[in-house]
């Protein structure tokens, strides 16, 4: 390979843009932990090494998007160093925390939803403002709301802002969650940077057995929820129906609807544990981001299974933020002969899961469905003031039943191009007549639905059956470690009928 060819490779390439499924990825992990076990035994120099592999993995993603990257990152350093030094005057301090709320709200705003106003403006008032030719940058919707959360957390005098530049830049730009999370928390990602002693595998660095068998099946994890089953069921049955949902029965929107549910959660809980897996391997254990959410027994249940690192996020800077604010304004008294405090829960509910639902996308199907799950959430607050529902299997049995199938009335909205779009879905679902056809469409898509269904009795296992796999794999010999990853890669390239669908939430 002559130095041109080399250069070309080591570009950003936007037809081939690196991935965790990515042959690339393989290399580029591989480089990385050689050079980062050179440098393992000095704090700053492998945080130098982090930040630069980091850097580099985001412009092999986004290309030129990784210069705002930097930029909104030094910008958002010089705030959270000078916040600290104006703690005796509240005025200052104040206006430089809302200025840096204002900066990093407004990049988000520019790059996410400019069109989308734009758009609401010109049909309001007639108008005929130019759309924006803009692309989205990849995780910045992510690492907007990890560096607001570190902010945060620094006005609010719960962290010590980071020692140096290249400590905030590495956590901003962290590379197995830049593109889709999880959301990291400052004051569980930066000491662990700051570790005198860190791994690693056999390059003569330490790494329990334990830790390094959790990586591998947690990266096993996520290749199967992935490419095995997320990619297949979209590719070859839910995004066809969805694309033109009158053209299928009832029957067949029913079980895309159901394949969507599955879809999404393999898709976002698969690159979760990859990102997991990886970080073990490089020495930063990330607390888990989904747990079995399909298996809760309320909408609330739900988001405390369901993307943790947002759902705690939207629960710690704006849930508890808002509900505090609404009932200091009502003084803790009545209103309407309603309570200050059940007045502060719904509102706040409805607010955060309406910003939850903007967060996502600009469209009003993303804020239709955060709304849903905020009403969702209240209602069941009011339904279990007045009721007192026992316990027992049949009464769980009952309430997972309808949480499943409320989500998934809500994940309609969420997958749809827009409401006609899902009124469609759900007109199809309606007009249920398709028992005739029932054989027929399952001999037809018999792979995909047998894949479903495999996918949703993984899901429902019991926590013991994960806990026995995770444990077989931690305790085996390395051989057989390795063994496991190349029989899943393995399988992986035996099913793949297209290529492999990037994750759903790089849309995001």
């Amino acid at each position: 390979m002559n130095l041109h060819n080399l250069l070309n490779l080591l570009k950003y390439n936007p037809d081939n843009p690196i991935t965790f499924l990515s042959a690339q990825f393989f290399w580029f992990i591989v480089i990385f932990i050689f050079i980062y076990s050179v440098f393992y035994k000095k704090v700053l120099a492998r945080t130098i090494v982090l930040l630069v592999f980091s850097y580099y993995f985001y412009y092999k993603t986004s290309g030129l998007f990784v210069i705002l990257l930097f930029l909104v990152s030094v910008f958002d350093y010089l705030f959270i160093k000078i916040i600290p030094l104006s703690r005796n005057k509240k005025i200052l301090k104040n206006i430089l925390f809302t200025l840096s709320l204002i900066f990093n709200i407004s990049v988000l705003g520019y790059f996410k939803y400019s069109n989308f106003f734009l758009e609401i403006f010109n049909d309001i008032f007639n108008s005929s403002f130019a759309i924006l030719d803009l692309a989205l940058p990849i995780g910045i919707s992510f690492y907007t709301f990890q560096k607001l959360g570190y902010i945060i957390d620094v006005y609010r005098n719960n962290v010590d802002p980071p020692k140096n530049i290249f400590e905030f830049l590495t956590f901003v730009a962290y590379f197995p969650s830049i593109q889709s999370g999880p959301i990291l928390r400052a004051k569980n990602f930066i000491p662990q940077l700051r570790l005198k002693e860190r791994f690693l595998s056999d390059l003569s660095i330490r790494i329990s057995n334990e830790q390094l068998g959790k990586a591998v099946f947690l990266i096993i994890c996520g290749l199967v929820k992935k490419a095995i089953i997320s990619d297949y069921i979209g590719v070859n049955f839910v995004d066809r129906v969805f694309d033109n949902p009158t053209l299928y029965s009832g029957f067949e929107n029913v079980f895309a609807a159901y394949g969507y549910a599955l879809q999404i959660y393999c898709d976002f809980s698969g690159y979760s544990d990859i990102a997991i897996g990886i970080s073990l391997l490089v020495g930063f254990k990330i607390p888990i981001n989904f747990n079995a959410p399909y298996k809760s027994s309320s909408v609330k249940e739900f988001w405390q299974r369901w993307h943790i690192s947002l759902s705690t996020w939207l629960r710690d800077y704006l849930f508890l933020p808002i509900a505090y604010k609404v009932a200091r304004l009502l003084n803790n008294k009545k209103f309407l002969k309603i309570k200050a405090e059940t007045w502060s829960y719904h509102l706040a509910t409805l607010l955060t899961m309406f910003i939850c639902g903007l967060w996502h996308g600009a469209n009003f199907t993303f804020i239709i469905w955060g709304l849903f799950h905020g009403l969702g959430l209240s209602l069941e607050r009011i339904f279990k003031s007045f009721f007192k529902i026992r316990g027992g299997k049949v009464s769980l049995f009952i309430n997972t039943f309808i949480t499943f199938h409320f989500i998934v009335f809500c994940w309609v909205i969420f997958r749809s191009s827009g409401f006609e779009n899902a009124l469609q879905v759900y007109n199809q679902i309606m007009d249920f007549n398709s028992y005739s056809i029932f054989l027929d469409v399952i001999s037809g898509y018999k792979e995909v639905f047998i894949i479903i269904l495999i996918g949703y009795l993984l899901h429902f296992l019991p926590a013991k059956v994960d806990s026995f796999f995770e444990k077989l794999v931690i305790k085996s010999p390395m051989i057989l470690k390795a063994s496991y990853l190349i029989l899943i890669i393995w399988i992986i390239s035996q099913m793949k009928s297209v290529a492999i669908q990037p994750f759903i939430y790089f849309n995001f």
